[in-house]
């Protein structure tokens, strides 16, 4: 064989490498994340209440066709329960969010379990040859004592303007602060974590083993359990 074909069959071999390799692998990134913390150990009934962004439920229901919402909508609760039943605690899938305010009505102020609140102003999904990207801007809210009134007041505020969500930075101070707050007035102990995304990417090989919704969820899923272990279940045997 001679220089030229060597060169030929060595540039394929590096092709197909890069090809096989590019399919295997997976790679987390993100734009500007952020969380804020005060964690205490609590007792807490055993149920967690989890509200879902409303927007996963609908278009997954009035688009079937595009799967990936309901994709990324699965791949949360699962991503949740697991955590959850690890820590010998349930979720219960509901909203607290209003859909709906009637004039005269208020909004709901705290309910008797704990509450996850998770906001999603936008994610979507690109499909390429060798590999997927799936991204997602995400904030959540974690709260033991059920506190539902501090989350709804501020994001009146920030909503109507997707401007303001651009930096979930803001939103995320001004949640903690007031959710802080208001426990601190309360005076008894609970456990409140607030943790966004900008912007949170995975770009997921067609090869690798794992959804690039499950990845993306996992990730979610991590700082979760670090509020779900200060936890501790009244009815836990």
């Amino acid at each position: 064989m001679n220089r030229q074909g060597i060169s030929l069959a060595l540039l394929i071999v590096v092709v197909y490498a890069f090809v096989f390799y590019f399919s295997l692998s997976t790679e987390v990134s993100w734009d500007s994340r952020g969380e804020f913390n005060h964690p205490a150990n609590v007792t807490v009934p055993g149920k967690v209440v989890v509200d879902m962004p409303p927007e996963l439920e609908l278009i997954s229901g009035v688009y079937p066709e595009l799967d990936y919402h309901e994709e990324f909508e699965n791949s949360l609760k699962g991503a949740i329960t697991e955590v959850l039943k690890s820590e010998n605690l349930s979720p219960k899938f509901a909203h607290v969010r209003p859909l709906i305010v009637f004039p005269g009505e208020g909004l709901p102020s705290r309910i008797n379990n704990s509450v996850v609140i998770i906001f999603v102003p936008f994610y979507g999904h690109e499909n390429r040859v060798y590999y997927e990207n799936c991204y997602a801007s995400i904030l959540v809210y974690m709260n033991s004592n059920g506190d539902v009134g501090s989350y709804l007041s501020v994001e009146e505020k920030y909503s109507g303007d997707s401007r303001k969500t651009d930096d979930l930075k803001y939103f995320a101070t001004d949640l903690f602060r007031t959710a802080r707050a208001r426990a601190e007035l309360d005076g008894s102990p609970y456990s409140l974590k607030v943790v966004y995304w900008n912007v949170l990417e995975v770009r997921r090989g067609k090869l690798s083993d794992k959804g690039c919704w499950d990845i993306l969820a996992g990730e979610v899923g991590e700082e979760f359990q670090e509020w779900a272990r200060t936890l501790r279940p009244s009815d836990e045997p």
